[in-house]
């Protein structure tokens, strides 16, 4: 499983966190710089209006109210209700005093008023060339927010295959049959995905032939054996006839072995809940092992495995443990999380990870040594864990779920 941190689905999330966390910010900034420069603009307007009065006092009415209507300032009777008053900043309000400009700016929905002493009298003046907001700032905003959510989203779509396919990876290792289509996309995560579809179908024919080898390999081993059994049994008895006997036995188990082999090579678990003690006895029905050779102790509990697959493991333990062992009966016994067995014998030649291997045997008894790498091969494809250790004389084979 990946972790949430390096998921590129959090990486994704995260930077567009970031980038919309930079972005308000940004906004925030542009709005506060923007609300300063129109305050300035507010008290250069105030000093134009209060210069231009000045220039215009030795003219007529209809004069002075033309040349204050082409810079922008028109002659009002009063202010509305609405209004509200604006406080400069105090560095531009000692800036107006320093001009011996008196005026009281308002504003209200259709933009600023300028109010002027003059006299015994006050004039209202409204701002007819500024604009009431700037726009742009607030259109610039949410056009990058729009995008950035786009690219977000665009993104997002494009790399979601990429969730279906580790999950197709999953269950095709778990040893689930995908049925999987061509990707359409053009870009490098399509790609991804039809190499793995054409993989896969590469594989399923692999899989498929070497299934049909194997079979048929089995199947034509199986007559002759059965057919040479069912011979000896017709024979008189003799030492011949029980070493004949002993061989096609042999053939017979080598047989399933290969058959279990086969079945763990094509990942094809069937998990059912299953009692220890069933799987056990099992076990030594196949084996055809007398009960005084086998003490069992504590084995009720049930767990979720591949029926046979964990039979045939415990039959080649237990196999293993009693050709290996120097006095009986061996143990086998369960505590809840783990069951155990245990024979008395020499210690191992080699290493136990050689033991664990393919065609290796401690004897030369005439063996493929499968039985310990079957052993082992389930324990990994159920995600138990094998344990060897070697405590007293005693070889203790341990699988824990």
């Amino acid at each position: 499983m990946i972790s949430r941190r390096h998921s590129v689905f959090f990486k994704l999330h995260f930077f567009f966190f970031l980038a919309l966390v930079v972005l308000v910010l940004l906004f925030f900034s542009a709005i506060h710089e923007q609300q300063r420069q129109k305050l300035h603009l507010i008290a250069h307007r105030s000093m134009e209006l209060s210069r231009l009065l000045d220039e215009t006092k030795a003219k007529t009415c209809i004069e002075q109210s033309e040349e204050l209507s082409d810079s922008g300032f028109k002659l009002i009777e009063n202010i509305t209700p609405t209004c509200e008053a604006i406080k400069l900043p105090p560095l531009m309000q000692s800036k107006l005093h320093s001009r011996k400009v008196k005026i009281v700016i308002y504003k209200d929905k259709d933009g600023f008023i300028y109010a002027l002493k003059r006299e015994h009298c006050t004039m209202y003046y409204r701002d007819t060339v500024e604009s009431r907001s700037y726009y742009f700032v607030w259109f610039l905003f949410f056009a990058l927010v729009g995008g950035l959510v786009n690219i977000y989203f665009i993104l997002w779509s494009n790399l979601k295959p990429l969730k279906h396919l580790y999950e197709q990876i999953q269950r095709y290792g778990e040893g689930e049959d995908i049925i999987d289509e061509p990707n359409s996309g053009k870009d490098e995560i399509a790609l991804i995905s039809n190499a793995f579809h054409d993989a896969l179908q590469k594989q399923n024919r692999l899989k498929k032939s070497r299934e049909l080898f194997l079979r048929n390999i089995m199947h034509e081993l199986k007559t002759p054996i059965t057919k040479g059994k069912l011979i000896v049994e017709l024979e008189e008895p003799s030492p011949n006839r029980n070493l004949l006997s002993r061989l096609f036995s042999r053939l017979e188990h080598l047989i399933h072995q290969m058959a279990d082999i086969e079945k763990m090579h094509a990942f094809s678990l069937t998990k059912n809940r299953t009692s220890l003690d069933t799987m056990i006895l099992n076990a030594l029905d196949n084996l055809m092992i007398e009960e005084d050779l086998v003490e069992i102790s504590g084995c009720t509990q049930s767990i979720m495995v591949d029926n046979d697959l964990f039979t045939s493991a415990l039959q080649n333990l237990i196999d293993n443990a009693l050709r290996h062992a120097t006095s009986y009966p061996i143990h086998i016994d369960c505590d809840g999380k783990r069951i155990c067995i245990r024979n008395s014998g020499e210690p191992l030649k080699r290493p136990v990870e050689e033991a664990l291997q393919a065609f290796v045997t401690e004897r030369g008894d005439g063996g493929l040594g499968l039985g310990l790498y079957i052993a082992q091969s389930v324990a990994d494809l159920h995600h138990f864990d094998l344990r060897y250790a070697y405590e007293d004389g005693i070889h203790i084979f341990c699988i824990t779920f």
